[in-house]
């Protein structure tokens, strides 16, 4: 199977106060490939640098470099891109039909356009997502929702 991870849920592997922490860590060890857009480690760096200055996270160095290494050539998540044009048009498109965030369609977009290409004929692909809206709309797309 191959997952697509939305930020929502690999900003819970680095906070361990956050509820789904050990389900979003275990899918970086699964054997499953796992993926997920550029856009998302911009995303979990700003979750990580605000939940430091909440005094939620006591080491941010660390948590990015495991971040750096999870999203790096070695590490568990492989990142992705789709053209931009082609994935701005289909999430405007998705926020339009689904009445979801930006990001949450742009994320739904990336998935569409370059995870599913990925995945093998016979392969599942599913999204990892704690947004409900992205959730029900991700499986309107046909992928398994996790």
């Amino acid at each position: 199977m191959l997952i697509y991870l939305d930020s929502s849920v690999l900003a819970r592997a680095y906070l361990v106060d956050e509820p789904g922490h050990a389900e979003a860590l275990a899918l970086l060890t699964g054997e499953s490939f796992v993926t997920t857009s550029t856009l998302t480690v911009v995303e979990v760096t700003s979750a990580l640098v605000r939940a430091a200055r909440a005094r939620r996270l006591a080491d941010l160095d660390g948590a990015l470099a495991s971040l750096d290494a999870d999203t790096g050539a070695d590490g568990p998540v492989i990142l992705i891109r789709a053209d931009q044009l082609t994935a701005e048009n289909m999430a405007r498109r998705l926020v339009r039909d689904h009445a979801l965030r930006a990001l949450d369609a742009l994320h739904l977009a990336v998935a569409e356009l370059s995870a599913r290409p990925l995945a093998g004929d016979d392969e599942d692909v599913a999204i990892a997502s704690r947004h409900s809206a992205q959730r029900t709309a991700a499986g309107v797309l046909g992928f398994l929702v996790i």
